[in-house]
């Protein structure tokens, strides 16, 4: 006999799997686990990228096909994350050379049209300065080669100062010039830091210039600028750096005009209402609002979450969330803006483990309201991660861990809010 439904009945059964699917709350999936070793990279170091194909790219700190230098361990991989059929295949796509000291890639790659990548190392580069280079891995088929297109030497480079140690990771503007900044070098009565550029030939070159140096004019309002940087539609580049007014950090913008690069300090930073902002810089949203974290600052020295609004002449600072270090995790690593408005990042501590969480921080009712999306349990989950949260169209979160997964050497993961 067939049974048959009243339509109330199976739209009340249908709301109830509605409502059972959403209390589920976010999905947590891992990409992949390194295994470390010589055919796979160790500890992920930087934050994720993608290409137009939607391939994800990232750097770990050790690790790969060169063993015999860096402790034995490895001087560093760039790998590839290719999704298919609804799971992820990892490639290691370049193994870094021994050098006297580690690559430092702590800052995501860029990745161009053509697939080729570009990272800074934080030093290593010039052989007596050891400030530091910036690479391209160029793409050959399967193949990638690495390309040095600038090694920081600190001293002069054609008569023009030149920087040390790259303070962040590069970004690209419409025009596909390649900008970042120095922590140091630049003007030779300072060395506060550069603003540096690599323009592209059409020949496939790259012609290096330093088209600003922090603390020209001598005033202590942006020095030493550290944190990955961002652009907006009509070329301006925003940032952090030390300094500031109180000298715990600003967060600036710099404005190309037609005799050169304009600064503006958006905000100081205090010990009281948030210090030395983090590496992972500010992010924008489409209302033209920044958000960045300060990972040590607040009441219990753990870290906040700021907002910077602009106004006539001036920009607010808002201190959204600060962290107590427990459940809720503590030293924020960076935020990202989802589809809805919603802040999302990572915590590198604190989490019913100790292992850091993935939170979201949303606006409900006029408030910020933190929720734990994942508590990292150094376990195949991964655990303590120390590089930003990047978003896809859908406004799925990846990252990676830098400890944990199967083999004990990080992981990437995915989360669906």
């Amino acid at each position: 006999m067939q049974t048959k439904f009243a339509p109330g009945l199976v739209i009340a059964l249908f709301s109830l799997l509605l409502a059972s699917a959403s209390a589920q709350g976010p999905t947590f999936k891992i990409l992949h686990s390194f295994a470390g070793g010589p055919s796979d990279g160790n500890y992920p170091s930087s934050g994720l990228s993608w290409d137009a194909h939607g391939n994800l790219y990232g750097f770990t700190l050790t690790g790969g096909a060169d063993t015999t230098g860096c402790f034995s361990d490895g001087c560093g991989t760039a790998f590839k994350l290719t999704p298919s059929n609804g799971r992820w295949k990892e490639n290691v796509l370049y193994s870094f050379a021994p050098a006297t000291y580690y690559y430092q890639l702590y800052f995501p790659p860029v990745i161009d049209a053509a697939d080729n990548v570009y990272g800074v190392q934080g030093n290593w580069g010039d052989p007596t300065c050891q400030c530091g280079a910036v690479f391209e891995l160029a793409k050959n088929g399967n193949t990638w080669t690495q390309n040095v297109l600038h090694n920081f030497t600190g001293g002069f480079v054609s008569g023009t100062p030149d920087g040390q140690w790259p303070g962040s990771g590069l970004v690209q503007d419409a025009a596909g010039n390649l900008y970042g900044t120095t922590d140091a070098g630049g003007n030779p009565n300072y060395y506060y830091g550069t603003l540096y550029q690599f323009t592209p030939g059409t020949d496939g070159t790259w012609a290096y210039s330093i088209p600003y140096a922090f603390y020209v004019d001598g005033s202590p309002y942006a020095a030493n600028p550290y944190g990955q940087l961002i652009t907006d539609s009509v070329g301006n580049i925003y940032g952090t750096s030390s300094g500031g007014l109180y000298g715990y950090g600003a967060a600036f913008e710099l404005s190309p005009s037609e005799t050169g690069w304009n600064t503006s300090i958006l905000s100081s930073f205090t010990l009281s209402y948030g210090s030395y902002p983090s590496l992972n810089g500010v992010v924008m949203d489409s209302d033209g609002n920044l958000y960045g974290v300060d990972p040590d600052a607040g009441a219990n020295a753990v870290g906040t979450i700021y907002k910077l609004t602009p106004s006539i002449g001036y920009w607010n600072q808002t201190v959204l969330y600060t962290f107590s270090g427990g459940a809720d995790g503590g030293f924020p690593i960076n935020v990202v803006v989802g589809p809805q408005g919603a802040l999302y990042g990572v915590t590198s501590r604190g989490g019913i483990f100790g292992y850091g969480n993935v939170f979201q921080l949303s606006l409900e009712k006029g408030n910020w309201k933190e929720t734990v999306l994942h508590a990292f349990a150094n376990k195949t989950d991964g655990g303590s991660p120390d590089a930003g949260l990047t978003l896809d169209q859908q406004g799925n979160l990846y990252g990676t861990a830098g400890t944990g997964g199967i083999y004990g050497y990080g992981t990437v993961f995915e989360i669906t809010p």
